[in-house]
């Protein structure tokens, strides 16, 4: 990355082939968003080459990516959900994914990740997913490592009762 903020633009190619995978699934799960990762992860690369000069070097390389995947993410669910606003408002129906909550743990818990704030899910993403330590992911949110451990701890709060919730709505009987 370095050698990229000097103006050395092949190093661009390194970067994008060894950290594209991570970014794109970071954006997947961070937007709750199956078909968005791509496009994010590609906003995230667009924008570390266009904002290169102020990499610091002070910080890892992963946390100054995993901060502007993250501003990626945050403002495409702003414009998502203003999106959706919108729609509704003109009476046309709102374009959130529908959830798959059945009886498959996995799409259950996917549905559950969804249905949390990108706050909570932001954090499990950086912790459970990607491995961070509380430090990193203090750097990525701007707070102390003991904040970003108690931001996990009740992201994952929220995901446990998100997924019991879904579980309880799908074996509920039928009414009628």
């Amino acid at each position: 990355m370095l050698a990229l903020r000097d103006g050395d633009l092949s190093a661009f190619e390194a970067l994008f082939r060894r950290h594209y995978e991570t970014v794109r699934v970071t954006c997947a799960r961070t937007s709750a968003s199956d078909d968005g990762g791509d496009d994010l992860a590609q906003e995230t690369f667009l924008r570390i080459l266009r904002h290169r000069s102020t990499f610091r070097g002070d910080a890892r390389f992963t946390t100054w990516v995993y901060r502007i995947a993250r501003n990626v993410c945050l403002e495409y669910l702003a414009r998502a959900s203003r999106d959706r606003r919108l729609a509704e408002q003109w009476g046309a129906e709102a374009s959130a994914p529908a959830s798959s909550a059945g009886g498959d743990d996995v799409a259950q818990l996917e549905a559950a990740m969804r249905a949390l704030s990108p706050e909570h899910r932001d954090v499990l993403v950086l912790c459970r997913y990607q491995g961070l330590s509380f430090s990193e992911i203090g750097e990525i949110l701007g707070c102390t490592p003991g904040a970003a451990r108690v931001r996990a701890h009740r992201a994952l709060q929220a995901l446990r009762a998100s997924y019991l919730a879904l579980e309880d709505a799908g074996n509920r009987p039928a009414t009628g």
